[in-house]
């Protein structure tokens, strides 16, 4: 007789059982043990001994069976892992974590991470190819709209596998939060109104209990120059702004024009030349179909911005025109204009930049493109890939937001289409534009950076952090890379890898060579810079763009999401009362509002980036690599921490939005 210790763990936080009968078989290289039942009503971690005639060898399966004691009311069961200790003491690791819903039998492999040329029994070939065609009918493609990439095949949340959804805990706040703002703003008759903000005061008054160091300080500095410059750098879209070394035939600056601004030292040539002239140029939005809020026709602009690198190292505006179209219809504004005039210019631009910041930036380079990483992970690697194990903890909850934002957000009157300037028509005409023109390179901090000239920029701290944390995330990658694949041949040879990103290319780029991403990988090299621009893109792009829409976007002037009269043809017309007409009403300020403040917010099972709390990789050498990449994000935390010391004292409380302790693994909100 031959008996196994069998050790289950079920759930680190909360207790969880169930009523359904649980069954456990080993299966090994010289047979299967009996089918053991392992009791439902044990604590998170309970032994367990399964009796065998003879010792089975190596342990390669563990078959996990759960039958429903009702169709009607199936429960659920989730494990974490399961280690299995042999009359001789081997130990085998069987990670798990997920849920076990209903009847259904689960088999789970030892877990060793192996690429497909490194499994030689055809029992493991023949498992991992079962687990990819489970995967493949289960998650489907579906199109959004053309020339957009694809996305997960579900009409809603509730279609969604559980195992891909929030938790319970993070799905009742979400909904708590939500309601409650919606219940606030109703009971302070601001929710209904159409009508225009009577004073700029009252915007403070939307989230009286809600503000933050920043949004405080955006309140009192939106006017200055200084502060819109400094968004450019630093704010919610900070890869807007690129180097200028000739000034635009379609935006005709003169030295007259600036010659104030820029001070009787110099001129305009001379600060060209020396590399202190920057532009942010938003073409892009030329043209597209306005939305309709309230039934009322919405405008857009796109702008161009000039500015000035100083002296003081401080970014300031010079001009600004709101066409790309010069003429007598598009005056270029200035500094020197009267206040609301410059004022209003200035809005429209920041107008801009919430429309580029929301569906290209945000929405499209960092939800959209990690939902096809998502989806491509759980159709071409098996649980036991090294790739899968790396890239899990990044995907997380990116389905169940994404749908979500299907349903709510970017839908038919929701609320992009009822409070924003775009409309779903615009959004969907902006998004293609983008991605047509999309390159590898732009999803590459260091060469988008380059490409733009914007490299040596000072007080740049996107740029600064971003670059340190990108170099963490790739010394990581190319440890595990380097684990599991001695050769480019292997990376050739890995056909499940091979798949993955050609779904990548196919679904996510539409196939588009032009834009640089390969539809296969011929080297280590190729496939250690592709993982970590996507585990980059999943965590620190996503937290540079997402985790700062409340703090910058709370005072609605200075992130207005639509504007209610056209760009202004003429200078010294605007005023106060005609700024009050033309940025949002009252009801769209608070539905956009309400948008930002929940999707910065702080998720309670949120889980910062390097922290990996459910185990995939057993052996100990990627642990190690794990541990490393955790010592980097620390040293690289108490870097901006000395930074931020003297750097809130401008702008409380410095730029946090990289800081490795406030990343989230995944794009999970």
């Amino acid at each position: 007789m031959a008996t196994y210790n069998v050790q289950v763990v079920t759930w680190k936080h909360i207790f969880i059982t169930t009523i359904d009968s649980v069954f456990a078989t080993l299966v090994g290289t010289h047979g299967d043990s009996p089918k053991t039942l392992l009791s439902n009503w044990g604590p998170k971690v309970q032994d367990y001994e399964v009796t065998c005639e003879q010792e089975l060898g190596e342990i390669v399966l563990l078959r996990l069976q759960k039958e429903a004691v009702s169709n009607l009311l199936p429960s659920r069961w989730y494990c974490s892992f399961i280690t299995v200790t042999s009359p001789k003491g081997e130990v085998y690791r069987f990670p798990c974590h997920q849920w076990i819903v209903g009847s259904k039998t689960l088999e789970l492999r030892e877990g060793t991470a192996k690429t497909p040329a490194m499994d030689t029994l055809q029992r493991l070939k023949n498992h991992r190819k079962e687990q990819l065609q489970q995967r493949q009918s289960c998650y489907k493609w579906k199109k959004f709209a053309e020339g957009i990439p694809f996305h997960l095949d579900v009409a809603s949340n509730e279609e969604l596998d559980t195992n891909i959804r929030f938790s319970f805990g993070k799905q009742a706040d979400f909904t708590f939060r939500h309601l409650a703002k919606l219940a606030e703003l109703r009971i302070r008759g601001y929710s209904d109104s159409q009508e225009s903000w009577e004073k700029l005061e009252d915007i403070s008054n939307v989230f009286l209990f809600t503000k933050t160091d920043l949004s405080r300080y955006v309140v009192k500095h939106w006017k200055d120059d200084a502060f819109f410059g400094y968004q450019f750098l630093n704010g919610l879209n900070p890869r807007m702004i690129q180097r200028c070394t000739e000034i635009p035939s379609n935006f005709p600056v003169t030295q007259d024009m600036v010659a104030k601004s820029l001070g009787s030292s110099t001129t305009l040539q001379k600060e060209l030349e020396k590399g202190s002239i920057f532009i942010a140029d938003y073409r892009i939005l030329e043209g597209l179909s306005a939305g309709i809020n309230n039934n009322r026709q919405q405008y857009l602009a796109a702008p161009l911005c000039l500015l000035h690198l100083t002296a003081q190292e401080q970014l300031m505006p010079l001009a600004i025109q709101l066409s790309q179209t010069p003429g007598p219809k598009a005056p270029i504004f200035l500094p020197s204009d009267p206040e609301w005039d410059w004022i209003l210019a200035k809005t429209w631009v920041r107008n801009a930049d919430f429309h580029v910041h929301q569906v290209l930036s945000h929405l499209l380079r960092t939800h959209l493109l990690v939902e096809v990483f998502t989806v491509a992970t759980l159709r071409h690697l098996p649980m036991c890939h090294p790739l899968y194990k790396l890239l899990i903890p990044h995907i997380r909850d990116t389905l169940h937001i994404n749908t979500l934002a299907r349903d709510r957000l970017i839908s038919k009157d929701g609320v992009f289409d009822q409070a924003t300037g775009l409309g779903l028509q615009g959004l969907v005409e902006l998004l293609q534009r983008d991605l047509k023109t999309m390159t590898y390179s732009s999803l590459c901090l260091s060469e988008d950076l380059e490409a733009r000239g914007v490299s040596s920029l000072p007080n740049y701290y996107y740029k600064e952090d971003g670059l340190k944390i990108w170099a963490a995330v790739e010394r990581f990658v190319s440890g595990i890379v380097d684990l599991y694949y001695k050769d480019d041949r292997s990376v050739q040879d890995d056909f499940e890898l091979q798949s993955w990103i050609h779904d990548v290319f196919t679904k996510g780029f539409l196939q588009q060579e032009s834009s640089g991403i390969p539809s296969a990988f011929k080297t280590v090299k190729e496939v250690k810079k592709f993982f970590t621009m996507a585990i980059y893109t999943t965590s620190a792009q996503h937290s540079a763009v997402n985790s700062g829409q409340f703090d910058l976007g709370a005072w609605m002037p200075n992130f207005p999401p639509s504007m209610r009269k056209p760009p202004p043809q003429t200078k010294k017309a605007a005023n106060l009362k005609d700024y009050l007409d033309t940025i949002p009403a009252i009801n769209t300020t608070c539905t956009i509002l309400s948008m930002l403040w929940l999707l910065s917010s702080k998720s309670p099972d949120m889980i910062y980036l390097g922290n990996y709390p459910e185990e995939h990789f057993m052996e100990d050498a990627p642990k190690d690599l794990i541990e490393a990449f955790q010592q980097d994000l620390r040293r690289i935390a108490k870097e901006i921490e000395e930074r931020n010391e003297s750097v809130s004292k401008l702008i409380p409380p410095g730029y946090k939005y990289l800081y490795p302790p406030e990343i989230e693994n995944s794009v999970a909100l």
